[in-house]
C-alpha cells in the first residue's frame, strides 16, 4: 500500500498543474449532430469567428436624445482598441455616373430602372425631382440632381437594405438609417477586433465596449444602451457555463456530504471520503485538460456527476469498515477487511458504470462524447482513489466505539412475506403497464436552450427584432469555392433569387453581399442587361422630356452626356478601405480549408421554408442551405441512431460485468430485470411529472444502467454470503445513501442556467432514485417467491 500512496501523491501533484490549463468552450457547435447541414453550419460558425457584428440598441422617449446618444456611443466605441469601427447608418454610395446604377441593382431595382428610362417613367421621376428641389434645404442636393435628374443612382437603394441580423438601413439617408419608425430606437453597428470564439478576445471586446457605453450613458441621461453580438454572447455563454460548473459542483459536494453524514451518523466520516473524492475529481479534470483543448458546455457536467456517483464507493468502503469495527476488529484490521471485501464489487460496479458512460462515445454529438469519456474516467479514477485512501483515513478516525448499525426495517418489511412479495411484484407489473400505456416523454429537439432569460445579450436581440422587425432563426446559404470570384458570383445569384422571393412576400427579409458589393462578374452582367436598353438612343427622349417638364436643359449637360456614353466601369467595392465596408466583408466572406465561403442569410416565412429552400438551391445548385431548423431535424435523426447504439453498448457492458461478477444465469437475469423496470419507470415518471426532455437527456438513460448496477451488485453479493433479510438490513442504508448521493450529483445540475445540463440533472436524479427502489423491491421479492433465504440455501 505504501507504493499506492506514493502513486496517489505524485499523480495529484501532476494533476494540479494540468487542471489549471482547462479551458471552457463557448462554442455550441460541440452540441451539433453529425449531419452534412450541421457540419456546414459549424464550419460557417467557426470560419466567421462564431458571431456577427456587434449591435448597440439605443432607446429613449426623446428621438433627438436617442440620436445624440447613438452618436455618442459610436464615438466612444471608435476610441476602443478592441473596436475596428462603429457606424450609425448604412454606408452611402460614392457619387456614381447615373448609368452605373445597374451595377448595384437587383432584379426588382433593374425593373424600376428599365421603367425609369421610358418616357412615362422619366416624367414621373422628374416631377418627384422638382418637388425635392422646391423643398426646404434642397440646395445640398441640387448639384447631385444636376448630374442625375432622374435619380437613377438612388433606385438600387430606395428600399431599406438589410445589413446584419435583420437590421435595415436606408442607404444614403442618415435621417432614416438604423432607426425605428417613431425615432425612439436606434442601432449602432460595431465591428469588433478578434474572433468571438477566442475567449480572451471576446472578453476584451465586451469589457471595453461596456466601459465605452458607460461613458456614453453619462453623456446621454434618460437613454438606455444595450450591447449584443457574437462576442458578447460568447463571453456571457462562457461565464454562464463556468458559473454552472462551480455552482453545481459545490452543491453536489454539499448534498452528497449531508447524505453521507446522515447515513453514518458522524460528520467525521466526511474527512475520510472527501479528500479522495476531491483527488479523483482533480485527476479527471486534469485528463479533460489533456484530451480537450476547450471543454464543451454540456461536458462540464462531469464534475457534479463524478462527485455524486463517486461517493457511492466511499459509502460502501466506509460502511464495511464500520461493520468490521462492530465485529470487534482493530482499526488497522478493519481497514484491511474493508478493502479486501469491497474492492471486487466496487471496481466491478465502477467499471460497469464507467463503461455505460463510455458508451456515449458512440454518439454523433461531440459534447456528449466528451461527457461520456470524462464521466467514465472519473468513475474509475475516483473508485481507485477511495479504495486506496478511505480505509487508511477511516482507521485513523474510527479508533473509538463504532456507531450502532443503521436500521432499515421498513425496506425489509416491504417484502417480508410471500404475500407482500407478490403484491410488490404485482405493483411493478402495473407500473410497467402504465408506463407502456403512457408512452415515452416528448423529446424537444432544440440544439441548446439559451434565450433571453439566461443571456442578456439574447434579450437585447429579442428587443431589436421586436422594434425593427424580424426574428431569430434564419436559413444560411453557403457558397463555397476555391476561386473567390466564383464563390462571390454564386452567392450573388442566390441574392438575386432571394430578392425576387422578398418582392413576392415569400421571405421576410435577407442580407447578402450583393446588396452593397456585388462581384465584378455580376456587375458586368448587369451592365450588359442595361446595354440592351440602348441608353444612347434615349438621350433625345430625355432632352425632350426635360424641356417639357420645365428643367433648364443647359444645366443638365452631364446627365445627357452620361446617356450618350454609358459608363462601363466595373470595380470591387470591397477593395476599398474603410470601416463602413469592413463589417460587410466580415459578415459575408471568410476563408476555410482553402476555400472562400460566401454566405447569404435569408429569413423565410414559417410556412414557406421548403419553397424558399428549393428556390435558393436552384439559384446555386452547389450551395448548401442550412440553419438551426436543420440542426433540430438532425438531432431527431441522431437520437434515432445514437440511442439504440449507446443502449446496446451499455447493456453489453452490463451483461459482461454481471456475468463475471455473479456467475449464475438466474442472478444475471434478475439484475437485468431490475434495470429494465428502472428505465420503464423513469420514462413514465418523466411524462407524469412533465419533466422536459431533450435529446441529451435521452442519451443519459443508458448511463443509468451502469449506476444502478452498483447497488444491484452489492445487494446480490451480500445475499450470497447471508440471508436476504440480513443482506437487506446491511445494504439498505448504504444503498439508500449511494442512491441519494448519486441523485445529489445529478440533482445539483438543476441549478444550472444552461438548459441541457439542468435537464440531464433531472432525469439522472429521477433515475438513480427509482433504480435503488426497484432493486430493494424486486430482488428480495424474487428471493421470497423462489423460497430461498440466500443464494447458498
Amino acid at each position: 500500500m505504501k507504493l499506492a500512496r506514493v502513486v496517489v501523491v505524485v499523480l495529484t501533484i501532476v494533476a494540479l498543474g494540468l487542471a489549471s490549463r482547462l479551458e471552457l468552450s463557448n462554442d455550441l457547435t460541440t452540441l451539433f449532430p453529425r449531419t452534412p447541414q450541421a457540419a456546414v453550419l459549424a464550419r460557417v460558425t467557426r470560419a466567421f469567428g462564431g458571431g456577427d457584428v456587434a449591435l448597440v440598441l439605443v432607446r429613449g422617449e426623446d428621438p433627438a436624445g436617442v440620436e445624440r446618444a447613438a452618436e455618442a456611443a459610436a464615438e466612444e466605441l471608435r476610441a476602443c482598441a478592441a473596436v475596428a469601427g462603429a457606424i450609425t447608418s448604412a454606408p452611402a454610395p460614392s457619387a456614381l455616373d447615373p448609368t452605373e446604377a445597374w451595377r448595384f441593382a437587383g432584379p426588382v431595382a433593374r425593373e424600376r430602372l428599365a421603367r425609369a428610362v421610358t418616357e412615362e417613367g422619366m416624367r414621373e421621376r422628374l416631377r418627384e425631382t422638382r418637388s425635392l428641389l422646391l423643398a426646404p434645404g434642397a440646395s445640398g442636393v441640387a448639384e447631385t440632381l444636376a448630374r442625375d435628374p432622374l435619380r437613377l443612382a438612388m433606385i438600387p437603394w430606395e428600399d431599406r437594405i438589410e445589413v446584419a441580423a435583420g437590421v435595415r438601413g436606408s442607404i444614403g439617408d442618415p435621417a432614416g438609417a438604423f432607426v425605428s419608425g417613431d425615432g425612439r430606437a436606434r442601432l449602432v453597428v460595431v465591428e469588433p477586433r478578434g474572433r468571438a470564439f477566442d475567449a480572451g478576445e471576446a472578453a476584451r471586446f465586451t469589457d471595453e465596449a461596456e466601459a465605452a457605453l458607460s461613458r456614453a450613458r453619462e453623456r446621454a441621461p434618460g437613454v438606455t444602451l444595450d450591447l449584443t453580438g457574437g462576442h458578447v454572447v460568447a463571453r456571457q455563454t462562457e461565464a454562464l457555463v463556468r458559473s454552472d460548473l462551480v455552482k453545481s459542483g459545490a452543491l453536489s459536494v454539499v448534498l452528497a456530504s449531508i447524505v453521507f453524514a446522515l447515513t453514518f451518523r458522524r460528520v467525521r466520516a466526511l474527512a475520510a471520503v472527501l479528500p479522495p473524492l476531491a483527488v479523483g475529481t482533480l485527476w479527471t479534470t486534469a485528463l479533460a485538460a489533456l484530451l480537450y483543448p476547450r471543454l464543451s458546455g454540456i461536458a462540464t457536467a462531469f464534475a457534479a456527476v463524478v462527485v455524486g456517483v463517486g461517493v457511492d464507493t466511499g459509502v460502501h468502503v466506509y460502511g464495511r469498515l464500520l461493520r468490521a469495527r462492530r465485529e470487534g476488529l482493530l482499526p488497522g484490521a478493519a481497514a484491511d477487511v474493508a478493502r479486501r471485501e469491497t474492492w471486487r464489487p466496487t471496481l466491478g460496479a465502477a467499471l460497469a458504470a464507467g463503461g455505460a458512460f463510455g458508451c456515449l462515445v458512440l454518439s454523433d454529438v461531440e459534447g456528449m462524447r466528451q461527457l461520456g469519456v470524462l464521466c467514465a474516467a472519473g468513475e474509475v479514477l475516483t473508485a481507485l482513489a477511495i479504495l486506496v485512501v478511505v480505509p487508511e483515513l477511516g482507521a485513523l478516525l474510527e479508533r473509538g466505539a463504532p456507531p450502532a448499525r443503521p436500521r432499515a426495517s421498513w425496506i425489509v418489511a416491504l417484502t417480508r412475506t410471500r404475500g407482500r412479495a407478490s403484491a410488490a411484484l404485482a405493483a411493478l407489473v402495473v407500473a410497467l403497464a402504465v408506463s407502456a400505456w403512457m408512452g415515452p416523454p416528448r423529446i424537444e429537439h432544440g440544439v441548446a436552450m439559451l434565450d433571453g432569460r439566461t443571456l442578456p445579450a439574447l434579450a437585447t436581440y429579442d428587443a431589436i427584432y421586436a422594434t425593427f422587425g424580424g426574428a431569430r432563426g434564419q436559413l444560411v446559404v453557403v457558397s463555397a469555392d476555391r476561386d473567390p470570384a466564383r464563390a462571390r458570383a454564386r452567392a450573388d445569384a442566390v441574392a438575386e433569387a432571394a430578392e425576387r422571393l422578398a418582392a413576392g412576400g415569400t421571405i421576410t427579409g435577407f442580407d447578402a453581399l450583393a446588396r452593397l458589393a456585388p462581384s465584378p462578374e455580376v456587375q458586368r452582367a448587369r451592365l450588359a442587361e442595361r446595354d440592351q436598353l440602348d441608353l444612347p438612343s434615349r438621350r433625345g427622349m430625355l432632352l425632350h422630356v426635360l424641356a417639357e417638364e420645365g428643367f433648364a436643359v443647359e444645366e443638365l449637360t452631364p446627365a445627357l452626356e452620361a446617356f450618350a456614353h454609358p459608363s462601363r466601369d466595373v470595380g470591387d467595392v470591397l477593395a476599398a478601405d474603410g470601416v463602413a465596408l469592413a463589417w460587410l466583408r466580415r459578415r459575408h466572406l471568410a476563408e476555410d480549408g482553402g476555400e472562400t465561403l460566401a454566405v447569404t442569410y435569408v429569413r423565410a416565412a414559417p410556412d414557406a421554408v421548403d419553397t424558399v429552400r428549393r428556390t435558393l438551391e436552384g439559384a446555386d445548385p452547389s450551395a448548401v442551405v442550412t440553419g438551426f431548423a436543420d440542426l433540430e431535424r438532425g438531432l431527431v435523426a441522431t437520437l434515432a441512431r445514437d440511442l439504440p447504439r449507446v443502449l446496446a453498448g451499455a447493456l453489453g457492458i452490463v451483461v459482461l460485468v454481471l456475468g463475471a461478477s455473479l456467475r449464475r444465469p438466474s442472478r444475471v437475469a434478475l439484475a437485468v430485470g431490475v434495470l429494465a423496470v428502472e428505465i420503464a419507470l423513469v420514462l413514465a415518471l418523466s411524462r407524469l411529472l412533465a419533466v422536459r426532455w431533450h435529446v441529451y437527456d435521452a442519451l443519459v438513460l443508458p448511463v443509468l444502467l451502469g449506476i444502478t448496477l452498483d447497488e444491484v451488485l452489492f445487494l446480490l453479493e451480500a445475499a450470497e454470503r447471508r440471508s436476504i433479510d440480513e443482506a437487506i438490513t446491511e445494504q439498505a442504508p448504504l444503498g439508500t445513501a449511494t442512491a441519494l448521493t448519486t441523485a445529489a450529483g445529478f440533482g445539483a445540475l438543476v441549478v444550472c442556467r444552461f438548459g441541457p445540463l439542468a435537464d440531464v440533472g433531472k432525469v439522472g436524479a429521477i433515475g438513480s432514485t427509482v433504480g435503488i427502489l426497484v432493486a430493494f423491491v424486486l430482488i428480495p421479492a424474487a428471493y421470497r417467491l423462489a423460497g430461498r433465504r440466500s443464494t447458498r440455501a
